[in-house]
């Protein structure tokens, strides 16, 4: 509840209110509307009232569109969202596990040299220069792949590249680090006395105990790529929960900014929350300090 008290006292600081753009409604009229959304009460009923409704599980009517309640545009833009978003995240993780390792073990080739030259340079550009850039390329120079919407699984290699390039580059180039560092430590260079081979030393010992330094870093990523794919829905027309969010920015319809942001917020608290329980099962350190 502190999440939806604090996103409805927020939203008095934005500029303007409901219904002041409609130039063309008579003062009565805009009155009337203010009436019955229950704006013309004072700040303090209209927090309570929005926090009992919250209470109950009701995010109320959406302002702009009257005929459609939040919990329903929510719903509706959340899948295109959380299957963008998961789908990013595997390729990431994946991603950043298989490059890690590989880099490491052909250390000093020009495997290594590649890799990490194409790395900085994910690095350093956002993903606003690739997404216009994929966009070109691939969407009007080439014809291969469509540029907007979610209709097939070709709508989705776009987006995802775009939305996915950057996280993937700082997370390979973290357990990489790890990687280096772990691998200076006596139980490496003894399992290589024992005889095991470079792989079995790699990815048993070397990888399992970088793991922490990679799980840490999963909680901030996954809000870079939730904040991303607001970017991302815009650029590649996604009907999400980005969108839909910006949408109720320009439009001032408290109702849908607040439920956004309490949907943002509830799914970002509950991935962090599951992270850490992970990073504490898998390091029993962190469990006796607990």
């Amino acid at each position: 509840m502190f999440l939806a008290t604090l996103t409805f006292f927020l939203l008095k600081f934005l500029p303007g209110a409901p219904f002041d753009e409609e130039r063309t409604l008579d003062p009565a009229v805009q009155a009337q509307l203010r009436q019955e959304w229950r704006l013309d009460e004072p700040w303090y009923i209209q927090g309570a009232s929005y926090i009992a409704s919250v209470a109950q599980g009701d995010l109320g009517v959406s302002m702009a569109r009257p005929d459609r309640r939040v919990s329903e545009i929510l719903f509706f833009s959340l899948k295109n969202t959380l299957t963008l978003n998961a789908i990013a995240l595997l390729i990431i993780v994946l991603g950043a596990l298989i490059l890690s390792v590989l880099t490491m073990r052909y250390r000093g080739s020009w495997f290594e040299g590649a890799t990490d030259q194409v790395l900085i340079a994910l690095i350093a550009l956002p993903s606003l220069f690739w997404g216009p850039l994929l966009i070109y390329f691939f969407g009007f120079y080439f014809n291969l792949l469509p540029v907007a919407l979610l209709l097939t699984p070709w709508h989705y290699i776009l987006p995802v590249i775009t939305l996915s390039a950057r996280p993937l580059a700082s997370l390979t180039r973290l357990l990489k680090n790890s990687l280096e560092e772990n691998e200076r430590f006596d139980y490496v260079r003894t399992a290589k006395a024992k005889g095991l081979s470079p792989w079995r030393v790699l990815i048993h010992h070397v990888l399992r105990n970088s793991m922490i330094p990679f799980l840490s870093y999963l909680g901030p990523l996954c809000v870079s790529i939730l904040s991303g794919s607001v970017l991302v829905e815009m650029l590649f027309a996604i009907p999400g929960l980005g969108t839909e969010f910006l949408s109720a920015i320009n439009d001032r319809d408290y109702t849908l900014i607040a439920g956004a942001t309490f949907f943002y917020g509830f799914f970002l608290i509950t991935i962090n929350s599951l992270l850490d329980l992970l990073v504490k099962v898998i390091d029993p350190r962190l469990r006796e300090k607990a």
